[in-house]
């Protein structure tokens, strides 16, 4: 998702360095409304997934779109301020050939610095913006998975799936499942975020993984809320059923 990334009270660096970032700081960024935070980091327009498709097609790289794009297939569409590109970061490599014509820019702790050529990524970096140059808006929001055999959650990794349960093709273009896609969404808990997840459209199956995943993770409020936009669904199944 589009923001100044990784603000947390402690970020670990992968390399058993921490920093610490000021509580107030990472609340008044995360925090801004869309008018403040271009304001602050310039304009996004952002591309749409057949659009990436196509910038991407006859590459080797492993890419799929998550965010809220991704939790709300097969629900009624939002505006969207950006777009979710999710790259396995061993293919950074290949991505840098593939766009470059394109300005990259590491996006870290709220800063951004630009991935020139020959140049290679921060240690604990993972997160790249995109956009033709300087007079053109942002418009890809590129996270890096570290992620090999299986999809892993980026918060626990002791949450995993197999890729072919973890992502799925809507219209030919490899999109994150939807209730995983909210489970990136719990622990921000955005109004957006409750608005993705009060139309999202997932089975039995996913709404209870999603519920019992939240429980395990600490989330229990969208463990909640999950149950009862589960439950609600189930309701109107049965109302509308023969009479």
């Amino acid at each position: 998702m589009r923001s100044a990334p990784q603000f947390e009270w402690q970020l670990d660096h992968g390399c058993g360095q921490t920093t610490q970032v000021p509580s107030r700081f990472a609340d008044l960024v995360n925090n801004l409304d869309e008018e403040a935070f271009q304001s602050l980091y310039g304009r996004w327009q952002p591309l749409e997934p057949a659009a990436i498709a196509e910038l991407l097609a006859g590459s080797s790289i492993r890419w799929y779109i998550a965010g809220g794009r991704a939790a709300r297939v097969g629900a009624p569409p939002r505006h969207h301020e950006d777009t979710d590109l999710i790259v396995r970061l061993g293919d950074l490599g290949q991505l840098r050939e593939v766009l470059a014509d394109w300005d990259l820019w590491e996006a870290h702790n709220g800063w951004l610095r630009p991935l020139l050529p020959g140049i290679g990524l921060e240690d604990g970096h993972e997160q790249l913006w995109a956009r033709l140059d300087s007079h053109h808006p942002w418009q890809i929001d590129i996270p890096l998975d570290r992620s090999a055999d299986k999809w892993t959650f980026k918060r626990d990794a002791s949450v995993f799936l197999p890729w072919e349960l973890a992502v799925h093709d809507v219209g030919g273009i490899p999109h994150l499942r939807p209730e995983i896609a909210l489970l990136h969404k719990a622990h921000l808990d955005r109004p957006k975020d409750r608005d993705d997840l009060a139309v999202a459209v997932l089975d039995r199956r996913s709404w209870n993984w999603l519920a019992e995943t939240c429980d395990r993770l600490g989330y229990q409020t969208w463990a909640q809320l999950v149950r009862d936009r589960a439950n609600s669904l189930s309701s109107k199944v049965m109302d509308a059923g023969p009479q």
